[in-house]
């Protein structure tokens, strides 16, 4: 994939320099608190309800609205990507990230972070009667948990099981464990005592701790007035019992109401599409709500399949390991269809072809691909684009980067000397940078975007051909891809 990030962001942000050191001796007071938060981390952060864009609550949640109120501010929560929550805070996008945010020493060297609000334990969980006694019997065993937690870094990159099961939600790692499509699973302390209090004794959880994460709020480095206030509600919300109080009160809520998981709407269970929000035109966020064309053609699939859309905030290396395991019926966000993706997920037709640029600095001498043999050459992280120059370029070093914006950012201040981009994100930056950076005149095979599917989902793979034909024939695609681009162009600092 490639990805069209929040370019025009870096645009806006940079006009608004001079108001930002205008404003920078006002309190701030009655200016909206903007939190950057993903709600897939029950009890700190999750989703209340099951429609596309639902209102999140936790304890994280409990605990800026009471540092809102301290500062007379309120709050407005916009749920993105775990991984971006760094980028938008330390870009000055938004005041706060949460999300049940381990503080290790890496993130402290792109954000502040606030003191220790709560400590999380990491444990194994097992089915009662099972053989399974501690961790190095997982080896060989098939162990589910949930995306975008430490659970899942811990369980990927210490335990290193045969299978590694993915789920969005907790709630559905407890039901691959209760129909024994898992062996075992790996969860945070609360939660597995949670399903054990509610499943009686059909489980059992390891004493043994696996790991010990401390959660922290965070902060732009420079907003160091902002960290002192939060330290200090969090300082009060331990010692009042107000942290004990919330945790209570969330813990008692998700017993009945596990997140955002995949219920049954009128008796129909939900078309369960996860995306990546973060590469316009395709998925984007506009006003804290998803959007683009990816967006709109997967209503009209599940419309085809007369089942209610459930949208999914996830990151992009996540999509297709959800696809496969069955945790999400469709993904999408400009997956670029390849042989070895078409090995292990099933593709649509194909709805929208793209074009690989490499965008240098107005002054590089570089003018075609020979030119980048042993220079810095710069990507964005899991996608085609990143496979590109590390395999095809001769680089003396490939920049992995967490997003575009980072990677032309990376490109502006000389840390690399190219950046391997798509067509639109590539023309889109070098519009907006006229004189500081440009496209190499090169000649690069195009792609293709599709949405995939679970191997042998030939159901919803048909659905969505037909859509995809009948919105080509009629001019409906071609539209949506006018409007979406001009959509995005409008959005300013605050819009996304």
């Amino acid at each position: 994939m490639n990805k069209f990030m929040f370019l025009h962001l870096l645009a806006v942000l940079l006009l608004g320099v001079a108001v930002l050191t205008a404003c920078s001796n006002d309190d701030g007071k009655g200016k909206p608190l903007i939190v950057a938060c993903e709600a897939s981390s029950s009890p700190y952060c999750y989703y209340l309800g099951s429609e596309a864009n639902p209102p999140v609550a936790g304890i994280d949640v409990d605990l800026i609205e009471e540092i809102g109120k301290r500062l007379g501010r309120p709050v407005q929560f916009k749920a993105v990507p775990f991984q971006h929550i760094f980028t938008l805070v330390s870009m000055g996008k938004a005041d706060i990230g949460a999300a049940g945010i381990s503080i290790t020493p890496e993130r402290a060297e792109r954000v502040l972070f606030s003191t220790v609000y709560d400590v999380s334990t990491q444990v194994m969980v097992v089915p009662k009667n099972s053989g399974i006694a501690d961790e190095t019997m997982l080896k060989n065993a098939r162990v589910a948990a949930q995306e975008g937690t430490t659970d899942m870094e811990l369980l990927r990159e210490r335990i290193k099981p045969r299978i590694v099961l993915p789920y969005l939600t907790q709630e559905e790692v407890n039901l691959a464990l209760s129909d024994r499509r898992a062996d075992a699973s790996i969860m945070d302390q609360m939660e597995a005592e949670l399903l054990v209090q509610s499943t009686g004794d059909d489980f059992r959880i390891n004493p043994k701790q696996l790991s010990r994460d401390q959660y922290g709020l965070v902060f732009n480095k420079s907003d160091k007035a902002l960290a002192e206030t939060a330290n200090a509600v969090i300082e009060e919300f331990k010692t009042s019992g107000a942290l004990k109080k919330s945790r209570e009160k969330h813990l008692e809520a998700l017993k009945t109401h596990p997140g955002w998981g995949a219920k049954l709407h009128d008796g129909v269970k939900p078309f369960v599409v996860c995306l990546d929000p973060s590469f316009a035109p395709f998925a984007f966020m506009n006003n804290n709500r998803i959007a683009g064309v990816d967006v709109e053609m997967a209503e009209a699939i599940a419309a085809e399949l007369k089942r209610p859309l459930q949208l999914r905030i996830v990151p992009f290396a996540e999509i297709l390991p959800l696809v496969m395991s069955g945790a999400a019926d469709m993904g999408t966000s400009g997956i670029s269809i390849t042989p070895e993706r078409e090995n292990i997920v099933l593709f649509s037709a194909s709805y929208q072809d793209n074009v690989r640029r490499i965008l240098v600095r107005e002054d590089s001498p570089m003018e075609d691909l020979a030119d980048l043999n042993g220079k810095n050459i710069g990507a964005e992280k899991g996608t085609t684009n990143e496979e590109f120059a590390v395999e095809m370029l001769h680089a003396k070093k490939t920049f992995h980067y967490d997003n575009a914006t980072e990677g032309i950012m990376g490109l502006l201040k000389n840390e690399i000397d190219a950046y391997v981009d798509d067509e639109s994100e590539a023309d889109l930056a070098a519009g907006k940078y006229v004189g500081r950076i440009r496209t190499l005149h090169v000649s690069i095979p195009a792609e293709e975007y599709g949405f995939a599917f679970r191997i042998g989902n030939s159901e919803l793979k048909a659905a969505a051909d037909k859509v995809i034909d009948a919105k080509r024939r009629n001019g409906d695609l071609q539209a949506l891809f006018r409007k979406y681009i001009s959509i995005y162009k409008t959005i300013d600092l605050n819009g996304i």
